[in-house]
């Protein structure tokens, strides 16, 4: 039912912002997001996918789906940009994951949709992203892209936050996002 789903849904972390295209929120992801984060995946361009899973791919699996909607919130993060204002379901336009590496490193993953790109989605879910990393005491975040997306480099150097970066394999590189000494735990 819809009304279930959307009362499982989390509530927004910040009020709708602003961006050429439209009004969207950033948000926690919930289970209930399953259906409308399968879609999103399954709109990107090939272009946008490849990007993101670093390889083709038509979309993600309902495995895979039940795992990015189903982040505890205290290790592994999620974060939808969702556009407001659209009638029907929710419309992700935007999704960025956390994945603990360590205690206090987390690997990243975004992606946004086509049409929302450069109008500040990206910029909206890392500012978010780095946040939640500094609430949970994580030091660093890394993020793994192709050397040669120019976007992708471009928004992590946006963070504003030191950073490193390493490279690997075919073509690929890390970069190390230093969000912060983790805090100190109270005792």
């Amino acid at each position: 039912m819809d009304m279930d789903r959307t009362a499982l849904r989390r509530p927004a972390t910040a009020h709708p912002r602003e961006a050429s295209r439209g009004r969207f929120v950033v948000r926690s992801i919930a289970p209930a997001d399953h259906e409308a984060l399968a879609d999103f995946y399954a709109g990107l361009s090939e272009d946008a996918r490849t990007a993101r899973f670093h390889g083709a791919s038509a979309g993600i699996a309902d495995r895979l789906t039940d795992v990015f909607c189903g982040p505890d919130h205290v290790h592994r993060e999620g974060l939808v940009a969702e556009a407001v204002g659209v009638t029907g379901p929710p419309l992700i336009i935007g999704h960025l994951c956390l994945e603990p590496v360590s205690d206090i490193e987390v690997e990243m993953a975004i992606a946004v949709t086509d049409a929302w790109q450069h109008q500040g989605v990206g910029r909206s879910l890392l500012r978010d992203a780095i946040a939640w990393a500094r609430a949970h005491r994580i030091a660093r975040m890394v993020a793994s892209m192709r050397w040669s997306d120019p976007a992708i480099l471009g928004l992590v150097r946006s963070s504003g936050c030191p950073m490193t970066f390493t490279g690997r394999d075919e073509g690929v590189l890390d970069a190390v996002l230093d969000v912060g000494p983790p805090a100190v735990r109270a005792a």
